[in-house]
């Protein structure tokens, strides 16, 4: 079979009862169909969007509900001493979902980058990995460590993808004051947010392997859990005012070209 009985066909002699529909086909004559693929770059820019949207999604609703199934002893009251094992948790899930819907609304567009994509898939791995571990400090702190490590290649790469489209922000004085937030909030993020969290969880691991009774006897490790859902709430509370901050921003840009 040719290549042109894959993408022509006779339609039927009625030509009003049509399946052709433009701009995914054209009409070559008298019942004569041919398909056609249609790329502008709004569609292209919106599919991206998309699927990045797509992926957030599944991935954040899989870890919300395995992090409901592996909270069972905790929420049954079995084991309630982990309930900020279970909070921190809560809210790695909420700051990562945050974040997410903060960057495709921003800088996601194509080309499509599959490495950006395949790096949500090993975060996601890992973060729902750690939840198995809410009820085990050593592997939750073990885990989350590998976490912010991972995170923070997934957010040099972004960085990477933000510097990439710098010249379709450069058209006005809006867009260039989108861009700057974009790229500041990045460049905090890879430069003190990140390292600090991976700092502060070598830390932690570094003393439960050399240490442990220092921080896994006496429940001392509540203290720590604690203070990592101090900083966690106090980053959401940060990611809520740089998303109003970032949505004003874009609607800017969205009255200048109306």
């Amino acid at each position: 079979m040719g290549l042109e009985q894959h993408i022509t066909w006779e339609a039927s002699v009625d030509t009003r009862d049509r399946t052709c529909w433009p701009p995914f086909c054209v009409l070559l004559g008298e019942g004569i169909v041919v398909w056609r693929p249609v790329f502008t770059r709004e569609r292209l820019d919106g599919t991206a969007v998309d699927i990045e949207f797509l992926l957030i999604a599944v991935i954040q609703g899989f870890a919300l509900a395995t992090l409901a199934v592996d909270a069972e002893p905790i929420l049954t009251g079995e084991q309630a001493i982990y309930w900020p094992y279970l909070l921190a948790a809560f809210v790695l899930i909420l700051n990562f979902w945050a974040l997410a819907i903060m960057h495709s609304i921003s800088f996601i567009s194509w080309p499509f980058d599959l490495v950006h994509t395949l790096l949500y898939f090993l975060v996601g791995f890992v973060e729902v990995a750690s939840f198995s571990q809410i009820t085990h400090p050593a592997g939750w702190f073990a885990f989350m460590l590998v976490f912010f490590a991972v995170s923070g290649v997934l957010y040099v790469w972004d960085l990477r993808m933000i510097r990439a489209r710098r010249d379709g922000y450069q058209g006005d004085a809006r867009r260039r004051a989108l861009y700057a937030h974009i790229e500041s909030w990045q460049l905090g993020e890879v430069r003190l947010l990140l390292p600090a969290a991976v700092v502060f969880e070598a830390v932690i691991v570094a003393v439960i392997v050399w240490n442990p009774a220092l921080i896994l006897e006496g429940d001392r490790h509540l203290l720590v859990i604690g203070a990592q859902n101090v900083f966690g709430l106090a980053y959401l509370a940060m990611i809520l005012r740089g998303f109003a901050r970032r949505r004003a921003l874009i609607d800017a840009c969205v009255e200048a070209t109306a």
